[in-house]
């Protein structure tokens, strides 16, 4: 999967999208009425679909494998799958028919905080559970009692990324960060963690999704002589960053770490040079030395035969419908009520993770997470924590159990 230097250097990697699509495209005319439906909002086309290509496998592989163990309420599970696109405004009018015409029990989507506003409203409204699978700004960025994130939060990635690269590298941070809710709210977050720390941040720069020139940046970076650079950049755009970092020769000068990179497997196509040391922190690597992940590689490889690598984004989609599955059994219904208010109860499923917790005070998950860097093109997990929360002790941003059903 590696391309050359020179491939590499000052492009995206948008160029391989092109092809990911395959058979995942819109749901069939007639369903069975003996299934359970539930929808997918997925982006599997366009920019996004980097992403959105294997999340829509691992929740078509969790389903079949819930299915062949009896379904549920002895129903099997049917998806419904919408393709979005890369276009926000598609997910509200697939939002709107999954809940009014398919007529599905819950909503799996979204790949940006941006897309979910567009969808978490219309689902809201139309009293269809949601659950967004994703990485996420936390409760700060959305409180809703309809909507669950099995994702982690910026205080799950950072509590421990951002002090280990202080203690590393040294207290002068520059911070880059995509300019929408996550990116914004993660910036905070690293901001804020890194003083709590003893830190000092010298820049902080947001960017657009579609930005993919870095040079002017660089520049700044190089005045500024950081300890280390944090980054949050989503999407092909913006992994022109890394070429163009390596280009000036910085990668041998200021490390860098990041909580989003390897989500789309980027690592695997990067030359080796290129992400060599970069830290992230995650949930999940294709490499966890564990039984549960080494079984659930295998059966994904088996399942589908284009596989490079699932990450933290796909396993979130596989564990997400595993833990809906489990509320669903615990209420013993798909009644929305009913299952929100398992999810609220303290349910918990095994997955390729570890174990994932439903945290009820903020419909968030509470998960192990592992600290890893990138050493030929590869992730080595260098520390882990288990059960770690989703906010912080004392964050009080959002209640969600005083909200009414």
């Amino acid at each position: 999967m590696q391309i050359s230097r020179r491939q590499f250097l000052g492009y995206g990697l948008g160029g391989a999208a092109g092809s990911l699509v395959g058979g995942l495209g819109f749901p069939s005319a007639s369903l069975a009425a003996d299934t359970i439906k539930a929808g997918v909002l997925l982006d599997l086309s366009g920019p996004l679909q980097l992403y959105g290509h294997v999340k829509a496998q691992c929740l078509e592989l969790a389903t079949e494998e819930i299915n062949a163990k009896g379904g549920l309420l002895g129903k099997k599970i049917e998806l419904v799958k919408y393709d979005t696109q890369s276009n926000n405004q598609l997910y509200g009018q697939y939002a709107q028919q999954l809940a009014l015409k398919d007529r599905v029990a819950v909503v799996h989507g979204a790949i940006t905080s941006a897309a979910r506003e567009v969808a978490r409203p219309v689902l809201a409204r139309a009293k269809t559970l949601y659950i967004m699978n994703m990485i996420n700004e936390g409760p700060e960025g959305a409180c809703d009692r309809n909507m669950f994130t099995t994702g982690p939060t910026p205080q799950q990635l950072l509590n421990n990324l951002i002090p280990y690269m202080i203690k590393k590298h040294g207290k002068k941070v520059y911070i880059l960060a995509a300019d929408y809710i996550f990116g914004q709210l993660s910036a905070k977050w690293a901001e804020r963690i890194a003083k709590e720390n003893g830190g000092e941040v010298v820049g902080l720069d947001l960017f657009p999704m579609d930005v993919d020139k870095f040079g002017s940046t660089i520049g700044k970076i190089q005045a500024a002589k950081p300890d280390f650079v944090f980054n949050v950049f989503v999407g092909p755009a913006h992994a022109a960053f890394y070429g163009q970092w390596a280009s000036a020769g910085m990668n041998k000068r200021i490390p860098m770490a990041s909580h989003t990179i390897g989500d789309s497997g980027e690592q695997l196509r990067m030359p080796p040079d290129v992400s060599e040391g970069i830290v992230t922190v995650k949930n999940y690597f294709d490499e966890l030395d564990t039984p549960a992940s080494k079984a659930f590689i295998e059966r994904f490889k088996k399942r589908f035969d284009d596989y490079t690598y699932v990450g933290s984004l796909g396993v979130a989609d596989y564990q997400g419908m595993l833990l809906w599955a489990e509320a669903v059994r615990k209420a013993g219904s798909v009644d929305r009520r009913k299952v929100i208010e398992a999810f609220e109860s303290g349910i918990a499923i095994d997955g390729p993770s570890g174990r994932l917790a439903s945290h009820p005070a903020t419909h968030y998950c509470t998960m192990d997470m592992y600290l890893a860097e990138i050493q030929n093109s590869r992730f080595k997990v260098q520390e882990s924590w288990k059960q770690v929360p989703p906010v912080s002790a004392g964050d009080d941003s959002c209640d969600v159990l005083k909200m009414p059903l």
